[in-house]
């Protein structure tokens, strides 16, 4: 059987993750993007005009939501805003699944890996939406979190997604390798010496001009 070779461009729905430091404006972006239906697990676009679901109240309603979305395709982009607040969901629904009061009454990490399990589920449904057609916007906090680079002499800090690094399957990775892109939004600040000529150096920060990185 002979191979049936192409090349060029695909098109195709993309995958995004949306993540920022808190207030620069994650979901006014996604807001902006084409027919977005947004999936609002948390009440942050309640003073945006946009149209949205009615917020999940569990885990359980959260994929049956999206379920719905893949059967109807009622948007052009679909928005979970977001992923960290649906983590939660996720986590409230594998500790009352297995009888748990908590994620760590498992023992080493054993509910993180559970979670982890589950979450993933959440990503195929999502990759299932964008197979129907539609973009995924997935919108997610940030917090600074030490980092080791292998051929570094120490760890210095740097923004992550607010997502679970524990165990032996990590969320937050998951995320990372499920996007087609991964953009990042903070306020871009230039530092600069405001003494006067004769003083010692004194430093103040200035602008803050949003910026996706």
């Amino acid at each position: 059987m002979a191979l049936n070779i192409t090349r060029g461009v695909v098109p195709k729905a993309k995958k995004l993750v949306v993540y920022g430091v808190e207030g620069v404006g994650k979901t006014t972006l996604a807001s902006k993007m084409p027919d977005p239906l947004f999936i609002d697990t948390e009440g942050g676009s309640s003073y945006l005009d946009v149209r949205r679901l009615d917020t999940p109240k569990s885990w359980t309603a959260l994929m049956q939501d999206i379920d719905e979305v893949i059967a109807e395709v009622p948007c052009s982009t679909l928005v979970i805003d977001t992923a960290d607040w649906a983590e939660r969901l996720c986590s409230e629904w594998v500790c009352k699944r297995e009888g748990k009061a908590s994620i760590e009454d498992f023992g080493y990490g054993k509910g993180y890996v559970k979670m982890a399990e589950e979450f993933g589920r959440l990503l195929d449904k999502l990759t299932d939406v964008t197979g129907a057609g539609m973009h995924v916007a997935l919108l997610a906090h940030a917090e600074v979190r030490k980092f080791e680079e292998p051929n570094e002499a120490s760890a210095y800090d740097r923004w992550e997604l607010k997502l679970s690094k524990t165990g032996q399957k990590k969320i937050a990775p998951m995320v990372k390798e499920w996007a087609d892109a991964l953009l990042f939004l903070n306020y871009a600040q230039i530092i600069e010496n405001v003494a006067k000529e004769g003083q010692a150096p004194r430093y103040k920060a200035r602008g803050g001009k949003r910026t996706v990185y």
